[in-house]
């Protein structure tokens, strides 16, 4: 409390007789109103504040409790639909957006970005604001929601260059996913063999979820704490390539990559392994020297292993089957729709220069056809960007991603950078922007990392950077 009147500039509060315990109760009554009303709106807003006060205390822990939101806000949002009915719009869904806005905000007021920084940071901004005019007028509320969701997470890119340019401010994104994905992973292997909890059961029986069956009958597509299988195994491939820039032993890569390889076998994401090969392929060629090599030797393994101890059993069989169907699009159902998909709307999306309009296709989207209107997901990152904004927002928005993957490529060569961690940085980077190509990965988790990403790229590229000792970008 006392970090957050001083933040404001109300350095004389106290002496005005506006105690601690005042403004906590205060606080209190307004949280418990609204729990009244609604638990998931009193349990955001308590989480924003908590959020808020440990960020202005200690920028790192603040930092780690924002990527905290991202991972379990789902899940939390789970167990109090056990307990209480959830409003039409839950707002504990956007706790992690509203949380990224507000300490990119912060940020801002802290720290000053470069012009490469700006211009990339602009381009995007420019090019998601070119499809707003025309998304509010045809839907406000899924215009709204998609701006919104789409810029909160764009923001991530000034928390990335905060990471990239604080002196000891560690590399916060990996730190997390360093110890959150291992218990994520249990999870989800639970998931797959035993019963769903009740909470997990409810959500699978009632949100929105394509494929949610996996090909092994009575089994799901794992999803963790999070919202959906997809969602899930970027993440997963995010923290192995970012692993293999992390100073460890073979023994405890090898210990720490099976239990993550084996979930992002069971979500049964054929496009997660597509991208999880380029992104090895990429550090390889990045990182050169023995070190990079015997990682990858490591990670490689692990799958052999996790194929080869399985051999014979129905669920590896399921996986193998459904990984060798990604190099067979005549045969692939799902490949198909995406082919009729893009056939469809690409004449309709270049035609107009402006863009439909954000939040008319992707995951807010509205599609208008004939006399009616019906829900459609566009499952190509690109395709529903170019979809909403044109041909000019895209070209803006791709500009800022180009610039951002030409900074982490010279962040490589930079004097004095370790190749290995900057080249990790390049592999999840490019994985990122590959894997828009199956989905919209502009958006939720996947949106926020992606631009922290490139935020931290060009911090890397613009600066004399200090991280931590476990994960350096400079040795």
């Amino acid at each position: 409390m006392d970090a957050i009147a001083e933040h404001l500039g109300w350095s004389g509060w106290r002496s005005r007789g506006v105690g601690a315990t005042t403004l906590a109760a205060g606080l209190a009554v307004v949280l418990g109103g609204l729990a009244v009303r609604s638990l998931q709106t009193s349990v955001t807003l308590a989480l924003l504040l908590l959020l808020l006060a440990l960020r202005l205390q200690s920028r790192t822990t603040g930092m780690t409790l924002l990527w905290g939101y991202w991972l379990l806000a789902p899940f939390l949002r789970r167990l109090l639909e056990l307990a209480v009915e959830a409003p039409g719009a839950d707002p504990l869904s956007l706790l992690p957006f509203l949380g990224t806005a507000m300490l990119a905000l912060l940020e801002l007021r802290e720290d000053r970005l470069d012009r490469r920084a700006r211009t990339i940071l602009l381009l995007a901004s420019a090019g998601f604001a070119i499809g707003v005019p025309a998304g509010l007028a045809a839907d406000p509320a899924a215009g709204g929601f998609a701006v919104f969701a789409y810029l909160a997470a764009l923001s991530a890119f000034v928390l990335g260059w905060g990471d990239g340019v604080r002196p000891g401010s560690g590399l916060t994104l990996y730190r997390v996913l360093a110890v959150a994905l291992i218990p994520l992973s249990a999870y989800a292997v639970l998931q797959y063999f035993v019963p769903l909890a009740a909470w997990d059961a409810h959500w699978v029986a009632t949100a929105p979820i394509n494929s949610i069956g996996a090909p092994q009958e009575h089994h799901i597509r794992v999803f963790s704490t999070l919202n959906s299988p997809f969602t899930f195994a970027i993440v997963l491939v995010v923290g192995i390539l970012l692993g293999l820039g992390a100073r460890r032993s073979t023994s405890f890569t090898v210990a720490v990559a099976i239990p993550i390889v084996l979930a992002l076998a069971l979500t049964f994401v054929r496009s997660a392994w597509l991208v999880l090969a380029i992104g090895i392929l990429v550090f390889a060629f990045a990182a050169r020297g023995r070190q990079g090599g015997r990682i990858i030797t490591v990670v490689a393994l692990c799958v052999v292993g996790l194929l080869v101890v399985g051999h014979g059993n129905a669920t590896t069989s399921a996986f193998t089957h459904r990984l060798t169907s990604l190099g067979n699009p005549s045969e692939d159902k799902s490949a198909q729709e995406r082919l009729e998909t893009t056939e469809r709307l690409l004449p309709s999306a270049i035609q107009e220069p402006l863009g439909h309009g954000v939040g008319q296709a992707g995951l807010a989207v509205r599609l208008e056809e004939g006399q009616g209107q019906r829900l459609e997901t566009v499952d190509d990152g690109y395709l529903a960007l170019l979809y909403q904004v044109g041909p000019f927002g895209f070209l803006l928005v791709l500009a800022a991603l180009i610039a951002s993957l030409t900074a982490a490529v010279q962040a490589i060569g930079r004097p004095g950078a370790n190749r290995q961690a900057a080249a990790a940085l390049l592999a999840a980077l490019t994985s990122l922007a590959v894997a828009l190509v199956s989905s919209d990965v502009f958006f939720g988790v996947p949106g926020a990392i992606l631009w922290y990403c490139c935020g931290l790229a060009t911090a890397a590229a613009s600066q004399e950077l200090r991280a931590e000792p476990d994960w350096p970008i400079n040795d």
